[in-house]
């Protein structure tokens, strides 16, 4: 059998059966962490990423009040965040964040910044259960989150892949960044990693993308040219010695109809 160890909160280790990945629900264990960075499979791929440049200006740190807490979350409108729907929640008081208890921090480095701003709402899906992994959760695990005031970044357009009339997926290199739990204050960049198949009808991108604990929320990235687009949100990630291992996102097809 094949376990994938989700990455769900800050650190929450939720075992999910291969029978889920062809259904919306499985069996559910609790399988204890079998490395120190779940996520990362082989050879580790991240570079540390110390740069003002666009898009990276866009991703920041998506900080729960405790201080300790945190996750990955990307400008798509200078007043917008887009991060992963459990990066709202508090899994050790079972309840969700209020936005006013959430603050982004825009392109972390160190003890620089460009921008940070309180919370003001959150959108989430009805679909989303942090006390319940399955596949179908994760295919919901997008928030959308309005902030306080704008920052002076220039944010990343989204996009869905299936409207992009592109060549074969699984030919495309992506780019990702996040903040994760081995480097908390500088992102960690993996500038050329693969979809390597759509489960769930396509609503969830299998990425060969090297992505751990503190990842949860940063952006799949499809680079054309001299522009970026978000084609997906990072939720979950296998343990190394599953069978097939990989990083799972959000189709952005999923919540694209509400940003419009």
């Amino acid at each position: 059998m094949i376990w994938l160890s989700v990455i769900f909160g800050f650190g929450a280790f939720l075992g999910l059966s291969s029978s889920a990945c062809q259904a919306d629900s499985g069996q559910l264990e609790w399988p204890a962490p079998q490395s120190d960075l779940p996520g990362i499979i082989g050879h580790d791929d991240r570079v540390p990423l110390d740069s003002t440049a666009w898009p990276w200006q866009a991703i920041g740190r998506f900080n729960q009040p405790d201080g300790n807490a945190y996750c990955t979350g990307t400008l798509i409108a200078p007043d917008t965040v887009l991060t992963a729907a459990h990066c709202v929640y508090n899994h050790a008081a079972n309840r969700w964040l209020q936005p006013e208890e959430i603050v982004f921090v825009a392109d972390l480095r160190r003890d620089e910044d460009a921008g940070f701003a309180r919370c003001k709402s959150i959108q989430r899906p009805s679909g989303f259960d942090p006390r319940n992994p399955t596949v179908n959760t994760i295919a919901n695990d997008w928030a959308i989150v309005k902030l306080l005031h704008a920052l002076s970044v220039q944010p990343v357009k989204v996009r869905s892949l299936l409207e992009m009339n592109l060549p074969d997926i699984a030919s495309l290199h992506f780019e990702t960044a996040g903040y994760a739990q081995d480097r908390p204050y500088l992102l960690s960049l993996v500038n050329s990693c693969a979809i390597r198949s759509l489960i769930d009808n396509g609503r969830i991108l299998v990425t060969d993308c090297d992505s751990t604990k503190g990842d949860s929320g940063a952006p799949l990235l499809l680079r054309q040219g001299k522009d970026f687009w978000l084609v997906g949100v990072f939720s979950a990630s296998t343990l190394a010695g599953a069978k097939n291992p990989g990083s799972y996102a959000v189709n952005a097809a999923g919540f694209l109809d509400l940003l419009h």
